[in-house]
Parts: structure tokens; C-alpha cells; sequence
């Protein structure tokens, strides 16, 4: 590494099992290799986010060709294979001098590859079929390392500091965007990356979604139970000019973010005492999380997880307005986390892929009340034979200010 650059790395150890690990799904599924350029994708498979296209074959070989910087991926990546991208004219070429053939098949991230850009490289391996091997390349990611886990762990350590630190800060009459500033600020001091990186075509997200009082009800485009008024029509998250009111919550929901990786969670504070309806809706949020957290084990059928929990909360007569308030309510109570905060697996209908041990899912049951606001919790989990790991070691209940 280069003595200017003073930060942590990607293991090698970490980028090896990766490839070899996409080599192996490549060769079941019949495809010679995979092509990457997705950012959260090339920094998983090759520790740097540098502009380039990343290939790795169905035999487990790489090569990792960069446009921008060259220099800097020699520095950052444990790659050996690291080319200069001169450009996609030699490409094919180029490809074939490393992985000693030219491939008939190419996997490719179909959900996100811009159109332009897949003709381009369609164009520079004319003879190819190219297949969409998106789902695949999610369902791997979805697995995590216990080094990558770590690195959650120090995500939701700088979300333990923050809860606790905002509970001195947020006061009777501040705005919430007042509340952003100041917590953007001091994770960013904790070591934060700042940037927080989502897969959905147009999703995007701030730090976070801070809402005073009854803002977490407004319908908003973002798929996610807080609504927000935001400062303009042009990003409605993450805070607006609401105030704190006296009695009514404010729901913080904050992402962590250490080397990559993003750590979910929601706190509630609240100025004065708690109505009882108040405290009702966010004890039973909590019993709702720890009742999915113990579904989370290897094995489990996401899906079916979804359904125990929507009939649980219609049989308590609690499922009205939970997860958003009238037409803002989504169909999930959690999702996976990892490089990105939409990533796999997601406890909702229709996802029936069986939970694997190591999988991460931040699970976010929220109850929103007319004239009032929203309440809940968030924790990020880790499946594990006995049930969903928290990560983030912090109260659940309202925090009084």
C-alpha cells in the first residue's frame, strides 16, 4: 500500500472467498464468467470503488480493468490482476491474454447495468450472450463473513453513541433539520463513511429520516413506512422545518456506515410524558421485533415469516396503520442490510428464499398515529441458529428529553 493512504483495507483472505465463491455459482449456472460495474459490486469483489469493469470467470480467475484511477486500485485492492481500461475496442482482447478464452456467456447485473453502457459492452464482445445475473449476485452478497459482520458491528457502535448523545441535544422546539444537522455531524466525527448506498433504481437516502410529530405520517415516494416533509419537492428526506412538540414523538431513524457497510436503527424521543396510547403502540412494536427476531434462524422462509406477523398484529388488532399511516403502509417488516440498505433478504410476501446463517436484516416495526406520530423500533439482526443476533446494544423504549 502506498504510504499517503492511512485507512483500513479489505482483507485478501475476504476478496478471495468472494471470487471464488461467484466462480463456483458462474460454473452451476453454465455461464463462463461474470461482468461487474456496479460500485457496490466492485468494491465487494475487488476493495476499491475505482471506475472499471471487474470479470471473474466460472474457473474463479479475475482481472479487474480500470479507467480511473489505476493507481490508486493498485494501492487499494489485493487484486493481481489490475489493468489500465484503455478502452472497450481491445476489451475482448484483453480478457481473453488473462483468462486464456473468449467467453460465450457473460453474466451481468441486469437490475442496474445502464442501457448505454450493456450495449457498449455488447458491442465489444460481439459473439457473447449476455444473461442477467443480477438475483444471483444478490443472494451471494446476502451471505455475510464474520469480518464483515465486525464491520456492522462498529456501523451500529456508532449508533449506540449517537442515541445516547442525541438524547442531551434534542429539545422542546428544535426542528428537525436543526436535529440532522447536529447528527450528521457528530457520527462523521465517529468515523462515518457518509455516503449510504442503495440498489433501487431512483432510491435514494440521506444519513437519515428524522421526523417530529405527525410528519411521519405525510405520504412520501420513498419505500418506507416514515413519510417526512423534507426541506423541498426536490428530497422530502431526510428532515424538514418540523418542530418538536411537547407529547409528541420524534422518530429517528439513523444508518450507520463503517468501511462500506451500513448498520438500521430507530430510537423514539419524546418530550413530556407519553400517552398511554403512546406507550401501548410502542411496547407492542417491540414485541413485534422480538417475535420476528426469533424466526430469524437458518432455514426460515422469509414469507412465511411475514404472514405469522401480519396475522399476529391483525389478531391484536394492531395492524391499522402499522408500517405507515393509511396509503404510505409497505408490505415488509425488515430488510437486508449490508454494502446497501435494500439488499436481501426482505421479510415480506412473495420472498421465499430460506434464511441463511449470517445473513443481516434490520427489522423496523413502526405504528403511526393520528394527530400524533410515529412510533417503533429499528435493530439490525444477524441469523444465527438461535434466533436473530442484535447488533446494536441500546434500549428499545421511548427516550425521554
Amino acid at each position: 500500500m502506498n504510504k499517503d493512504y492511512f485507512y483500513p483495507l479489505v482483507l485478501e483472505k475476504e476478496l478471495k472467498n468472494r471470487i471464488e465463491k461467484l466462480g463456483g455459482r458462474l460454473k452451476e449456472k453454465g455461464i463462463d464468467c461474470c461482468l461487474i460495474a456496479g460500485i457496490s459490486n466492485i468494491y465487494y469483489y475487488t476493495g476499491t470503488i475505482q471506475n472499471g469493469v471487474f470479470f471473474c470467470s466460472s474457473d474463479g480467475n479475475s482481472a479487474f480493468f480500470v479507467k480511473k484511477s489505476f493507481e490508486r486500485a493498485k494501492n487499494e485492492s489485493g487484486l493481481k490482476n489490475i489493468y489500465p481500461l484503455k478502452g472497450m475496442k481491445n476489451l475482448e482482447e484483453e480478457l481473453k491474454n488473462v483468462f486464456g478464452f473468449s467467453p460465450e456467456t457473460i453474466g451481468f447485473e441486469g437490475d442496474i447495468l445502464p442501457y448505454s453502457l450493456f450495449k457498449r459492452y455488447e458491442k465489444a464482445f460481439p459473439e457473447t450472450k449476455f444473461m442477467d445475473f443480477s438475483l444471483d449476485l444478490r443472494l451471494i452478497r446476502s451471505v455475510k463473513s464474520e469480518w464483515e459482520i465486525e464491520n456492522i458491528k462498529k456501523a451500529a457502535h456508532q449508533l449506540e453513541k449517537l442515541f445516547e448523545y442525541m438524547k442531551g441535544f434534542i429539545k422542546e422546539g428544535m426542528s428537525e433539520i436543526e436535529i440532522a444537522a447536529e447528527s450528521e455531524r457528530y457520527v462523521r466525527l465517529l468515523g462515518h463513511q457518509g455516503a449510504i448506498r442503495m440498489r433501487g433504481f431512483n432510491a435514494e437516502l440521506f444519513y437519515s429520516v428524522i421526523c417530529a410529530g405527525e410528519s411521519a405520517n405525510l405520504p412520501t415516494n420513498f419505500d418506507g413506512p416514515s413519510g417526512s416533509q423534507g426541506l423541498y419537492p426536490s428530497a422530502i428526506h431526510p428532515a424538514g422545518t418540523k418542530k418538536v412538540e411537547k407529547g409528541k414523538p420524534v422518530l429517528f431513524d439513523f444508518m450507520g456506515a463503517f468501511m462500506g457497510y451500513l448498520c438500521d436503527g430507530t430510537r423514539i424521543y419524546l418530550s413530556g410524558k407519553p400517552s398511554k396510547e403512546i406507550e401501548y403502540a410502542q411496547k407492542k412494536c417491540i414485541e413485534i421485533q422480538n417475535f420476528i427476531a426469533e424466526q430469524l434462524k437458518p432455514g426460515a422462509i422469509p414469507s412465511e415469516i411475514y404472514t405469522k406477523t401480519v396475522e399476529k398484529a391483525k389478531r391484536e388488532n394492531f395492524y391499522e396503520n402499522l408500517m405507515g399511516f393509511k396509503s404510505n403502509q409497505v408490505k415488509f417488516f425488515g430488510h437486508g442490510v449490508g454494502l446497501e440498505v435494500d439488499e436481501f433478504p426482505v421479510i415480506a410476501d412473495r420472498f421465499n428464499f430460506p434464511l441463511e446463517e449470517n445473513m443481516v436484516i434490520a427489522l423496523e416495526p413502526k405504528k403511526y398515529i393520528e394527530n400524533t406520530g410515529g412510533v417503533g423500533v429499528e435493530n439490525t439482526f444477524a441469523v444465527k441458529k438461535g434466533g436473530g443476533e442484535k447488533l446494536i446494544n441500546y434500549p428499545d423504549e421511548i427516550i425521554l428529553i
